[in-house]
């Protein structure tokens, strides 16, 4: 049976969960930004067929945990052997949030962990998911869309939930539907925690999942 808060889930950052003189600290104090040796260039070195490999990261909206994951595993990615060889995209699967401007409040926090997000958000159309070299569903709805439009692409697809910590809950906890028990502020340093744990478990898999 899966948690109900992330609250419960393991912090394998050794941050503290919860309490407001914490908020975007790490460990030893102080906020320690991922620091880009420069931003994300698409035309750097390529992989071995001649361009990046593409991994698309899929949300309801596109507006928050989409983007988040897309900064977050861009800085594992530039620390790793696959930098320039791997992109990494965000897009959202409701039309109605197509180039909406990011969730500001989540924005504003992921400066203090180092993550710049995009500005607009991007719905998932026919060409975006095609381009794809392995689509990540993080919510319900991501999950349905890329059954609804399979014939659209032919890359491999997995839901977050396989990567993250044992007695999580299946899915990214959606910003807009927080709990009343949780903090705006607290809400999104357990959506940092959950996919910056995930997408490092992603990162050891990408050998496998992209050929």
């Amino acid at each position: 049976m899966t948690n109900t808060n992330f609250k419960h889930t393991p912090n394998i950052y050794g941050r503290p969960h919860r309490g407001g003189s914490h908020l975007g600290k790490r460990p030893g104090g102080g906020n320690n930004h991922t620091g880009f040796k420069n931003p994300w260039n698409p035309n750097g070195s390529k992989g071995m067929d001649g361009e990046p490999r593409k991994i698309l990261f899929l949300s309801k909206r596109g507006m928050s945990r989409s983007p988040v994951a897309r900064e977050i595993m861009r800085s594992l990615i530039e620390k790793s052997d696959h930098y320039g060889k791997v992109m990494v995209l965000a897009g959202g699967v409701s039309k109605a949030y197509d180039e909406c401007h990011t969730d500001g409040r989540m924005k504003d926090f992921c400066k203090q962990f180092g993550y710049q997000l995009q500005t607009y958000s991007r719905f998932a159309d026919q060409a975006l998911l095609a381009d794809a070299g392995l689509i990540i569903t993080l919510d319900r709805e991501s999950e349905e869309f890329v059954s609804l439009h399979r014939q659209s692409f032919r890359c491999e697809t997995r839901p977050f939930g396989i990567f993250m910590a044992p007695g999580s809950k299946p899915y990214v906890s959606d910003p807009f539907e927080r709990g009343d028990d949780l903090s705006p502020e607290e809400c999104c340093q357990e959506i940092i925690f959950c996919l910056e744990f995930g997408c490092s478990k992603l990162l050891a898999s990408l050998p496998t999942l992209l050929g």
